[in-house]
């Protein structure tokens, strides 16, 4: 195992050489669903089922529930979760602890930059549609921004992005630039939500208090009882459990939409109106489904490439850095981007950080050395199985093991601004 993990290319990263990358680089992080996996539950071939079940040949009635049914499943596990991080309750209380810590130390990285040529700023994008990472900033008083504009009904717009901010001594008028981060989440979020105009626009507003999602979440409620259950019990992956096979789930939504009571009249156990009002208010959610066809209306088909763009323009820039972790690289568009990146920049860094030592050959299938010509995508393995534990790059290990070091042996210049303050309202974090 250890020969195949070195021909494979794992490697470690010391400390030295990581300080050095940030103080050079144009900072990037790719983060997947992998990083939130301590709270959310992985879900399978999710992906693959809806993109099935497009193609599948059948009644509309039927697919309409098939879909639903399985769109429920996804909003059960992926969106509900995200009103309990918003209200902190203490289940979501470790998870957001490990994001504020992993927020507070890049804070304090770039705040310590000692390059007057790059900003202060790192691009954190997500495909994750949680809010871990706003309520962790939010919590910690760090500056940055989403992509949305106004106080009152903050609107999409993505523009703000990359914008320099500055603050300004009181008494002699000193100024000296503050960290920001560009969190940029590329398949939408649990608090997006798209609201038509009366010209017949569509925009994407920031809903505070996810009231859409409690909303659809009442419809899903309402419907729960003419769903099917669509999770095959005694089958998973590393990746959760699977979605029972297409055929066969419609199938069962044929038998339940139309069965022969004894006269042989058509009758239906299904309120398929409950079914479309609950697919009717979820469509108004403001994120990238899980299916490879990707978009259920026009306005997130623009917004996605917009800001895939915007993801392909970091890494083309000299001397840039990507960061990934919790990201498998199965999304066939985002990993084409990297590749490309890779081959034509020779100056981008694509540092790949495996959860396990087994994963490793995972990625190097995906991004095979044949089309790595420039050599600078590596993949940075745990330590060795130790007392038969095996060591794994958590969120909180990334933090503890490979970022904080690096600023943690590092003396404070004299002409350095005070590092800003950052207080979480109910998050600790701790000074070690």
């Amino acid at each position: 195992m250890e020969n195949d993990e070195l021909l494979l290319g794992g490697c470690q990263l010391p400390p030295e050489r990581l300080r050095n990358i940030v103080e050079s680089a144009h900072l990037n992080f790719l983060i997947g669903a992998g990083t939130s996996s301590a709270y959310f539950d992985a879900l399978g071939n999710i992906e693959d089922a809806l993109t099935e079940l497009a193609d599948a040949p059948g009644s509309e009635d039927s697919k309409l529930l098939v879909r639903a049914s399985i769109q429920a499943y996804f909003f059960e596990n992926v969106l509900i979760p995200n009103i309990k991080i918003l209200e902190k309750d203490p289940s979501a209380e470790d998870v957001l602890q490990s994001y504020a810590q992993f927020v507070r130390t890049l804070n304090r990285i770039l705040l310590r930059r000692r390059s007057t040529l790059l900003p202060k700023q790192a691009n954190i994008f997500t495909t994750n549609v949680d809010m871990l990472f706003e309520v962790s900033m939010e919590a910690l008083s760090v500056e940055y921004t989403d992509g949305f504009s106004g106080k009152i009904r903050p609107r999409l717009d993505l523009g703000d992005f990359g914008t320099l901010r500055f603050r300004v001594g009181s008494r002699y008028d000193h100024r000296f630039e503050i960290p920001v981060f560009n969190l940029i989440k590329i398949h939408g979020s649990a608090a997006w939500a798209q609201d038509e105009q009366l010209n017949g626009k569509t925009e994407i507003y920031f809903d505070h208090g996810l009231t859409l999602v409690k909303a659809v979440d009442y419809l899903r409620q309402s419907a729960k009882q003419h769903l099917l259950e669509v999770i095959d019990e005694e089958t998973s992956e590393g990746n959760g459990p699977l979605i029972l096979p297409i055929n066969k789930l419609l199938k069962n939504a044929d038998d339940r939409i139309n069965f022969f009571e004894s006269d042989q009249r058509s009758s239906s156990t299904v309120d398929l109106n409950a079914v479309r009002s609950f697919t009717t208010k979820y469509n108004q959610l403001g994120i990238v489904n899980p299916d490879k066809r990707k978009f259920a209306t026009t306005v997130l088909n623009q917004t996605y490439y917009e800001l895939i763009r915007r993801f392909s323009n970091e890494l083309e820039k000299e001397n840039s850095v990507l960061f990934v972790h919790g990201f498998s690289f199965r999304d066939e568009h985002l990993r084409e981007l990297v590749l490309r990146a890779a081959r034509t920049n020779p100056t981008l860094q694509v540092i790949v950080f495996c959860y396990t030592r087994s994963d490793l050959r995972g990625y190097r299938d995906l991004l095979p050395e044949s089309e790595l010509k420039n050599g600078n995508v590596q993949f940075i393995i745990p330590d060795k199985i130790d007392e038969g534990f095996e060591r794994r790059i958590s969120l909180d290990v990334l933090e503890r093991n490979y970022f904080a070091p690096i600023i943690q042996d590092q003396n404070r210049e004299s002409n350095q601004p005070v590092e800003l303050g950052i207080q979480a309202s109910n998050i600790e974090v701790n000074d070690d």
